[in-house]
């Protein structure tokens, strides 16, 4: 394989085995581009609704730049979830686009926005071009927590987000707690920066502490290799 080139085959195969082992758990995965329709899907235990990154009282979104997977059990239950969507910067950076993206999104605990500082962390200003965010995650504890569907199930999202994207970078959000204990490594995403935003006016909503988790093409292409050699060399 060559750098920065994903082998389509093996991208396929690997998607497939993934499916496999998700279906050993007793888990149907399905693709699906409306939102509207899982808004009625949920909830899945305490989450009751989107978060502002993709709820459809925001955003509209099409196939082109959005699509949800759901892991439905043997009665048809909605019981693990991720959404993904693709931001195009162009020749912006994300150090331009955050502030501007979240100052819409989210309340600030002093005013009526959230406010992000002047000054953000310089990895920032490296991310150009097509950005895949994954949002929305969650799962059923009952009947599927501790046996490893999320190990599964990240990995699946982040793999088709590549078939269907090619993206430049992916990433994700996650607490700090889920950070020390190593999740973002688990879903497939190899570098991580804690206090991802900086805030003058930090959110009231959610965490203001979260953890930025970030693979660019060249990483995406090492984690292909590492489930390559799990999932289908084994």
């Amino acid at each position: 394989m060559q750098l920065g080139t994903v082998d389509p085959i093996q991208l396929s195969k690997l998607i497939a085995a993934l499916e496999s082992e998700i279906a050993k758990l007793g888990v149907t995965v399905r693709y699906d581009t409306s939102f509207e329709r899982l808004e009625q899907l949920l909830p899945i235990d305490d989450k009751k609704e989107l978060t502002p990154h993709f709820s459809t009282v925001l955003n509209t979104y099409s196939e082109a730049n959005a699509f949800w997977v759901g892991g439905f059990d043997a009665d048809d239950n909605l019981v693990a979830l991720n959404a993904v969507r693709l931001d195009d910067l162009g020749e912006g950076s994300m150090a331009d686009w955050l502030p501007r993206y979240w100052h819409r999104c989210y309340p600030g605990q002093k005013s009526e926005n959230a406010k992000a500082s002047a000054i953000q962390p310089r990895f920032w200003r490296r991310m150009r071009g097509r950005i895949v965010y994954f949002g929305e995650f969650a799962l059923q504890k009952k009947g599927f927590q501790g046996k490893g569907l999320p190990k599964l199930f990240g990995p699946f999202m982040l793999l088709l987000a590549a078939q269907k994207f090619s993206a430049d970078w992916y990433m994700t959000w996650v607490k700090p707690r889920d950070w020390s204990m190593r999740y973002p490594l688990a879903y497939g995403f190899t570098t991580t920066y804690e206090n991802g935003l900086r805030w003058e006016d930090p959110p009231a909503s959610i965490d203001p502490d979260l953890v930025a988790a970030v693979n660019d093409r060249v990483q995406l292409l090492d984690v292909i290799d590492v489930l390559t050699a799990k999932y289908l060399e084994a």
